[in-house]
């Protein structure tokens, strides 16, 4: 996990938290928090730098969120929102049938996009060797 750090420094990923979780050999490295479009190329970046650090050391690496039943995994993900330029949340449902018009809205069509564009969303890195 150090020798992850210091790649992650030399990159400028900027990383926070890094400690051990519940499953056997399951750790976590929590990126900062950054514009979309430098997350996302941080976090491809990073898996890149997992997968060498782990092949260097003769480890293999899973990304997959639940790889084995039973355990719980160590799933590589992206957490993302969808806000007005004032901050107001469209996919937080609304206290009334006029409000959840709009949020009803904006999940179909994001549920409707992820679907249409699902091979966009896969990542070659389900298992890394």
């Amino acid at each position: 996990m150090k020798e992850l750090e210091v790649e992650c420094m030399k990159l400028r990923i900027p990383v926070t938290t890094r400690h051990n979780e519940v499953a056997p050999n399951q750790f976590e490295l929590a990126p900062m928090f950054e514009e979309v479009n430098v997350a996302v190329d941080h976090n491809s970046l990073l898996m890149d730098v997992m997968a060498r650090i782990a092949h260097r050391h003769h480890f293999h690496i899973l990304f997959h969120e639940k790889p084995f039943a039973g355990v719980n995994g160590s799933g590589k993900h992206n957490n993302w929102s969808l806000a007005t330029d004032t901050g107001e949340n469209l996919l937080s449902p609304g206290k009334n049938p006029k409000k959840n018009l709009q949020f009803l809205t904006f999940f179909v069509n994001a549920i409707k996009a992820v679907h249409e564009y699902a091979d966009l969303f896969k990542s070659k890195y389900r298992i890394c060797k």
